[in-house]
Parts: C-alpha cells; structure tokens; sequence
C-alpha cells in the first residue's frame, strides 16, 4: 500500500471516514445540548416575528433536499463525500441554532437537527466506496 498518491491519482474517502464524521457530528451535537440544553438563556421568551425563533427550519430544509434529491444521484464517492459533508454541516446548524436562538423552541429545534443528522447516516456509501465487481461472478 502506498502512503503517496501521484498527481491526478484520485482514491474515494474510505468508509470509514464517512462513519466517523457522521458519529463525530451526531456525538458533538448531543454534547453541546447535553451542557447548554438545560440552561436558563437569556432571549429564552418568544421573540415578536415568529420566524425568527424558527430560523433553524432553513438550513434543516437545505439539509433533507441534499440528503434525498441531490445525494442518490452521485456515483462518484468524492462528490458525494463533498455533498455528504455539506449535508452534515446544516442539519447541525439547525440543532445548534435550535439550542443557542430557539427560544421556546429550543428542544424541538435541536430534536430536528438530530434526526436531520441521523438521516445521512452512511449506510448508502458503501456502494460507491466499494462498488460491485463487473463481469460474470459463478455462484458457486
């Protein structure tokens, strides 16, 4: 195994390092409720635009239309580690803003970011990580 790739030598992200972010994403989240979750913070009372205690809906959204439109439709594992990542990053904005702007909205927020989060887990990579063999296969 070479620790150095040529130029223009490209290698899909392993598999592991899609499950690792994932859980690394998921575990950070439940981290940063589980100190700031329970706390008294100020702003916590309905602010006067309801749209803006929901402002975590936005990037949530973004997230499920990466996941279930744009994501299936890569072969590639590169770009779709790219959209994978990208796809992370705003369900756990949803979570975060949740937390820290959600006011009376704070836990169902946060609640949505970690679903958001748990619907990219990567039970889909393994078919561009490690794609089925080409030719005849005897089943013996």
């Amino acid at each position: 195994m070479r620790l150095l790739r040529l130029p223009g030598e490209r290698r899909p992200p392993p598999l592991k390092a899609w499950w690792l972010l994932w859980a690394a994403s998921l575990a950070g989240l439940c981290v940063i409720w589980w100190n700031f979750g329970f706390l008294k913070l100020l702003g916590n009372e309905p602010h006067a635009n309801p749209f803006y205690d929901l402002a975590g809906l936005v990037p949530l959204f973004v997230s499920i239309v990466l996941r279930w439109l744009v994501l299936p439709r890569y072969t590639e594992a590169q770009r779709a580690f790219v959209v994978f990542v990208l796809g992370l990053a705003l369900a756990e904005a949803c979570g975060l803003l949740g937390i820290f702007l959600g006011g009376p909205y704070r836990d169902d927020l946060f609640l949505l970011g970690a679903l958001g989060l748990a619907q990219f887990a990567p039970l889909y990579a393994r078919r561009l990580c490690e794609p089925k063999p080409q030719g005849f296969i005897p089943n013996n």
